[in-house]
């Protein structure tokens, strides 16, 4: 009997994401073909992805996350699908499962667990643990959101849910540094997107420190030591620059918030 995992192909897009190129794509191997869709790197990143004889690289602008995971799905050959961060690792255990998946119809979807990684370790505080994602799934009947950040498969109720047994490792940062960068990513994308909301700056304030509060104090993130804190000051920061950065673009155009 043919194993299921010819039937399926991991898509990835990646940015400058050399330092987890290697590890990842080896652990893809035992897949025929993967995608991987590079929105722009600058790095090596296209140069070692070339090294895999399986891989096939594409690249394109970066719309969005939704949307670009979307677009990267599309050049699958296969109608079901991985869809895995460049910094994501199936481990051997879900592969196997992958291996020997025989899913009851095309509607069926996958959920993974997901262990987050900071510098090197798990945590589990902060709300980084028990992340369960849906990333399995058939491109001729699902798809993922429209959402520029914080995108998601979309399924309806006629789809069954299979829940994966393995893992996937995530190499969220690696370095403290990314904190920022992710920062400045994401409240650009929130600020430039139609769903932005805009608050009066003192909302803002307090949202900042809420941001911070919820995520070291009630989440726990204290337990995590140092990283536990730098994740909540991390967050509390993304915050304040996705709102601001909203409240400014309302400024620029001629208009004053006097809520």
């Amino acid at each position: 009997m043919a194993s299921f995992i010819e039937n399926i192909t991991p898509v990835i897009i990646v940015k400058n994401g050399e330092q987890h190129m290697k590890k990842t794509l080896k652990c893809l191997q035992i897949f025929r073909r993967v995608v991987l869709f590079d929105n722009g790197s600058t790095d090596r990143s296209i140069e070692f992805a070339k090294t895999f004889d399986n891989v096939e690289v594409k690249q394109g602008l970066f719309i969005g996350f939704g949307p670009t995971k979307n677009l990267a799905a599309s050049y699958a050959k296969t109608s079901w699908v991985l869809s895995l961060d460049i910094d994501e690792r199936p481990d051997r255990v879900l592969l196997e499962e992958l291996k020997n998946w025989e899913p009851k119809c095309n509607r069926e979807v996958g959920r993974l667990h997901r262990e987050n990684y900071f510098c090197g370790k798990k945590v589990r505080t902060n709300g980084w643990g028990g992340d369960y994602l849906v990333r399995v799934y058939n491109k001729d009947f699902y798809a993922f959101n429209n959402n520029r950040v914080h995108e998601k498969i979309e399924f309806d109720d006629e789809a069954i849910v299979h829940e994966f047994g393995g893992l996937i490792h995530h190499d969220a940062i690696q370095d403290v540094s990314q904190l920022l960068d992710k920062a400045q990513l994401y409240s650009e994308i929130y600020a430039d997107s139609g769903k932005a909301k805009l608050y009066p700056f003192p909302i803002i304030i307090v949202k900042t420190i809420f941001a911070f509060v919820r995520s070291y104090i009630i989440k726990v993130g204290f337990l995590s030591g140092w990283r536990g804190f730098s994740i909540a000051f991390g967050e509390s920061v993304g915050v304040y620059f996705k709102y601001t950065k909203t409240f400014q673009r309302y400024w620029r155009k001629g208009k004053r918030y006097e809520g």
